[in-house]
């Protein structure tokens, strides 16, 4: 008679399909890059110095030796927190990337070094313009394989590995920010302009507007429709109807929504829902 076994189905908690971006770079002690949001996931490694850096609500400063993870469709920006600085970024999409409690953490000095070199073979196996990768360079396929699952491999190792919280950064103008922020979440069902945001939050427009280029690097209006469009795409994710999302997010018609859509993602919802 033949033997019976029984199978352990295993969840793959990280499989990366394609790369974005990959790049090293040394920052000024002025630099400030504006906010963007994409729908694949980022990776910010400080290889040294010290840095701030804004995911949606969230306020950090990182200094060498830690790394944080940007979710896809996260807006982010970073910048030098009054020193120079260097990181090592790199993006990517994945199958089935796990949901974060945490997103920032810190390395040891094994995983740090584990980054630089990647980055240096990356170098060798990748076909790279400026900071985007385009191709695999002839005959590495075999070796562009094997790294993939190198980071896979030290991304499931850094997130798993029991790590300190790191904390936010704290300051008046960072809880501005969140006060802020959390206005426009409340006001995401229909249209916001910057009086009613100043009204709302109890500060002057010019405030606003400061405070939010300072940690987004975009005005406010920008950023908030940036957080209807993000909320849309979770919306078609759900699975719900372009005409349900467009009522839901204030929009005058669909066709309007649409439009405003295809231009924040670079394809119109039903192409979204259909990669999704």
């Amino acid at each position: 008679m033949p033997i019976l076994y029984e199978e352990c189905p295993i969840d793959t908690l990280l499989s990366i399909k394609s790369l974005f971006t990959f790049f090293r770079r040394a920052l000024p002690s002025d630099f400030h890059f504006s906010g963007e949001s994409h729908d694949f996931t980022e990776v910010v490694c400080v290889i040294g110095g010290r840095v701030g850096i804004t995911a949606d609500k969230n306020i950090y400063v990182l200094s060498a030796g830690q790394l944080i993870v940007h979710a896809p469709n996260e807006f982010h920006t970073i910048w030098s927190d009054n020193q120079a600085a260097e990181i090592v970024i790199f993006s990517f999409r994945a199958d089935a990337f796990p949901v974060l409690e945490k997103s920032v953490f810190t390395l040891n000095s094994q995983q740090i070094s584990e980054v630089c070199n990647l980055y240096k073979r990356a170098k060798d196996v990748f076909a790279l313009a400026d900071i985007h990768v385009t191709g695999v360079n002839p005959h590495k396929g075999a070796e562009a394989a094997v790294m993939i699952k190198q980071i896979e491999i030290l991304l499931l190792n850094i997130l798993a590995a029991e790590t300190t919280l790191i904390p936010y950064y704290s300051s008046q103008s960072a809880e501005n920010y969140v006060r802020i922020v959390n206005a426009m979440e409340e006001a995401i069902g229909g249209p916001l302009n910057i009086e009613q945001l100043a009204s709302k939050c109890n500060l002057s427009a010019s405030a606003i507007e400061k405070t939010m280029h300072r940690y987004m690097g975009c005005g406010a209006i920008a950023y908030f429709n940036n957080l209807r469009m993000k909320r849309a795409a979770e919306m078609l994710d759900a699975g719900k109807s372009i005409k349900e999302i467009a009522l839901a997010l204030g929009f005058s018609c669909q066709n309007y929504f649409s439009s405003a859509f295809k231009k924040w993602a670079k394809r119109s919802p039903s192409a979204y829902r259909k990669q999704s």
